[in-house]
């Protein structure tokens, strides 16, 4: 016979720290691309914290789109729940072209428990929301940009990887 037992020892409120690192990257990116305001980045965020503190957040990515619709930057931010191994850093790296005419978006991808939920469970959680997320179709490979490592937000175990495209 095989047992397997796991500990967690991270909390909501380490989540909700992480999380925290990834809204202030947003708030760089939102001033210098010109593209969101101060409130506009506290609903994602706030939406963004939900997720993850519901375990419904696999990643998170921001991508700035130029006035054709092409991906011209973007950072993704993948979700560790064993992140003993990251190292905690400051938020940073955001200073993103102005862009007239363009788009600063937040694509989420959905975890396993986001998938495992029923309709019914779903759109009772996105009635919570205060952002209209909808569908993209989004190619969260950027396969013409060129990605590079950039680095680790984690508060007791659980953390995010961000990696930068350009």
């Amino acid at each position: 016979m095989y047992t397997e037992s796991v500990t967690q020892t991270f909390t909501i409120a380490d989540i909700g720290k992480v999380i925290d690192c990834i809204a202030a990257d947003l708030d760089m990116n939102a001033q210098s691309t010109g593209l969101l305001t101060h409130e506009q980045v506290k609903s994602y965020s706030a939406d963004v914290k939900a997720m993850a503190q519901n375990g419904y957040l696999l990643e998170a990515n921001i991508v700035l789109y130029d006035s054709t619709g092409e991906p011209i930057r973007a950072a993704k931010y993948e979700v560790s729940t064993d992140g003993s191994l990251l190292k905690a850093q400051r938020p940073g790296n955001n200073l993103w072209p102005r862009t007239p005419g363009g788009v600063l978006a937040i694509v989420v991808r959905y975890s396993q428990k986001w998938r495992a939920l029923t309709d019914a469970q779903r759109a009772a959680f996105k009635q919570s929301l205060s952002t209209g997320w909808t569908t993209s179709n989004t190619d969260l490979s950027f396969p013409k940009l060129t990605r590079s490592a950039d680095r680790t937000y984690v508060s007791n175990g659980w953390g995010v990887t961000k990696s930068v495209f350009q």
